[in-house]
């Protein structure tokens, strides 16, 4: 193996490590938040802003991270965002008062926030555009794995873990304080506005928008459903079926989007998407229609969460300036779970058979942008894999026409 390949190889080891622990960190905070709230606050107002604090904390800190990345090297707002990681950690030590009812979101979506875009965008520089679909999906399959042993291990060591985090965090910041040098070398900047304004990024962006606003009004209406209507071990048979297809689709996509290209596979996952929430608005009494959906809706978040979160922003973004484009690539979902905490006392007031029909009609308006999108995947790539597929199909004839002559 040649030294730059165990160059490259180690780059991609660290990109993949500091993403797991970034989002390892999500959950946790997502944790303690929740635990803070089921503890200490009843008001549904105050659980709105503690979400509102959070979820806009993230968006804001995830832009001013990806121009703090413009303006000082990568290795630098790594030791930065690693530095408020440790902080928050033993601020969520400190006795609970009403003032961490602030706090705890705040630091939270700093902490997180921060890190997110110079992460991703580390993570995008390190793979190519013909392999970054599955090293995204072997990355967030892995992600979406440890997700429940968080869960346990808070559980059972909610102090514990916190402390283990600020240790863990401790190491990741000696290690990068070796010494490294920074191989990206930024030649230009990028406004966010130029960003905003390229009909490329926008063909993607506004079909990512619309399903996380759809998806984060129509989820609380669906359990609200579920459980009025069938029961909660219903509620929770469908939402296992969905989380394991989910998973499955998460390994499978990756692998699909390098051969097949993103853009076919989004048409595709939005179009059965719309026919699955169709199927439920008309027939949302019979439980096989929610089976059908669960699948549907698994798969295509599945693919959805791998193609718009690590695979399409740095396919349409160049080397060393990924950070605004993954900045913005994350500000839909986080508005999403706002909206979904903001509607929420007022879903149970809609008909699900006209809510479900609207959701699909606008899913199905989702595909129009991806039509005139175009393929980041390289054309040349495409072609090699129908050469290939013409080539063994020739030869398969060619095998049957030798053995009819014997």
């Amino acid at each position: 193996m040649s030294k730059e390949f165990l160059v490259h190889l180690k780059d991609l080891w660290k990109s993949y490590l500091l993403l797991l622990f970034l989002f390892a960190w999500l959950r946790i905070i997502l944790i303690v938040i929740e635990s803070f709230i089921e503890k200490f606050i009843v008001a549904y107002s105050e659980v709105l802003i503690v979400y509102a604090i959070y979820c806009f904390s993230i968006m804001v800190f995830s832009l001013l991270g990806a121009i703090c990345s413009e303006i000082i090297k990568r290795q630098w707002t790594l030791r930065i965002w690693i530095l408020m990681a440790i902080s928050s950690c033993f601020v969520y030590l400190l006795p609970r008062s009403n003032i961490m009812l602030i706090l705890y979101p705040f630091l939270g979506g700093l902490s997180f926030g921060f890190g997110l875009p110079v992460n991703l965008s580390y993570f995008g520089d390190c793979t190519s555009i013909l392999n970054r679909g599955r090293m995204s999906s072997i990355l967030f399959f892995t992600i979406s794995l440890i997700f429940p042993f968080l869960t346990v291990i808070n559980n059972f060591f909610a102090t514990n873990s916190l402390l283990l985090f600020s240790l863990i965090f401790l190491v990741l910041l000696l290690f990068l304080s070796s010494k490294q040098e920074d191989k990206v070398i930024v030649e230009k900047k990028i406004l966010y506005s130029h960003i905003l304004a390229d009909k490329r990024f926008l063909s993607y962006f506004i079909p990512w928008c619309m399903f996380c606003f759809i998806d984060a009004l129509e989820a609380p209406l669906l359990e609200y459903f579920l459980i009025g209507t069938f029961g909660v071990n219903f509620r929770d048979s469908v939402l296992f079926i969905e989380t394991v297809t989910a998973a499955l689709s998460v390994l499978i996509v990756g692998f699909v989007i390098d051969l097949y290209g993103r853009k076919e596979a989004l048409i595709y996952g939005f179009v059965t998407l719309g026919i699955a929430y169709a199927i439920v608005g008309v027939f949302p009494y019979f439980m096989l229609s929610w089976y059908f959906y669960s699948i549907i809706f698994g798969v295509a978040s599945g693919f959805f969460a791998v193609i718009f979160i690590f695979a399409i922003w740095g396919d349409l973004s160049l080397r060393g300036i990924r950070e605004k484009y993954y900045a913005i690539g994350s500000l839909p979902y986080f508005f999403g779970v706002f909206i979904s905490k903001l509607s929420m006392p007022y879903l149970e007031e809609l008909p699900v058979s006209a809510s479900f029909s609207l959701a699909g009609f606008f899913l199905f308006l989702a595909v129009i942008p991806l039509l005139y999108a175009p393929e980041t995947l390289p054309e040349k790539a495409i072609k090699r894999r129908e050469l290939r597929k013409y080539i063994e199909k020739a030869k398969k004839i060619r095998e049957k026409y030798e053995k009819e002559k014997d």
